[in-house]
C-alpha cells in the first residue's frame, strides 16, 4: 500500500519535526543549568536558618526585646533573600525563552532550507488512485500517487505534535 521512494529523507525529516515538536522539553534541563541558587542565596538562608536556630533558644515571654529583634533581623534578612531569588528566576524565565525560541528557529530554518531544496523530491508512493488529492500531494514532483517533502513535513509536523502532545504538556 505505501512504497517508500527516499528512506534517507523520510526519517530525516521525521526527526527534524521530532526535535521541532520536544523542543520545550529538551529546554528544561538546558535551562536549569541557569536557574542553580548563588552562594549569596545560600549564605544568606544558612544566616537565616542561624538565627532562628538561635532565636528559638530564648524564651520569648522572658526576653521579649531580644527575641523580637532577633525576628525583625529574620524579616529583613528573607525580603533580601526574596529579592535575589526573584531576580535569579526571572533571569532564568528569560533564559529559557531565549533558549526556546533559538532552537526554534534553527530548526525551523533547517526544515525550511530543507524543503527548499529536496522539493521535488518525492518521499513516499502510495498505491492506488488518490484522484481529487494526488496533484496537491504531489506538488512539484511529478510522481503519480506521491507524496511530496513539503506535504511530508506538514503530515509529520501535526502528527508527531499530536502524538508528543501528553508528553510535552
Amino acid at each position: 500500500m505505501l512504497e517508500v521512494l527516499n528512506g534517507f529523507l523520510l526519517v530525516y525529516f521525521l526527526i527534524l519535526c521530532t526535535l521541532s515538536a520536544l523542543v520545550p522539553v529538551l529546554v528544561k534541563p538546558i535551562a536549569a543549568c541557569f536557574s542553580r541558587s548563588s552562594y549569596e542565596e545560600r549564605k544568606l538562608w544558612d544566616e537565616i536558618l542561624t538565627i532562628k536556630a538561635e532565636q528559638r533558644q530564648i524564651s520569648m515571654k522572658d526576653e521579649f526585646a531580644a527575641y523580637s529583634k532577633l525576628q525583625r533581623k529574620i524579616n529583613k534578612l528573607e525580603v533580601v533573600l526574596k529579592e535575589k531569588t526573584q531576580s535569579r528566576l526571572n533571569k532564568t524565565s528569560a533564559a529559557k525563552g531565549t533558549i526556546h525560541v533559538v532552537f526554534q528557529a534553527v530548526i525551523a530554518i533547517t526544515i525550511i532550507v530543507s524543503v527548499i531544496f529536496y522539493r521535488r523530491e518525492p518521499i513516499v508512493a502510495l498505491k492506488g488512485d488518490l484522484f481529487p488529492f494526488s496533484t496537491f500531494l504531489k506538488y512539484p514532483s511529478d510522481t503519480p500517487n506521491a507524496i511530496s517533502t513539503h506535504m511530508w513535513v506538514i503530515m509529520s509536523n501535526v502528527s508527531l505534535r499530536t502524538l508528543l502532545k501528553p508528553i510535552v504538556s
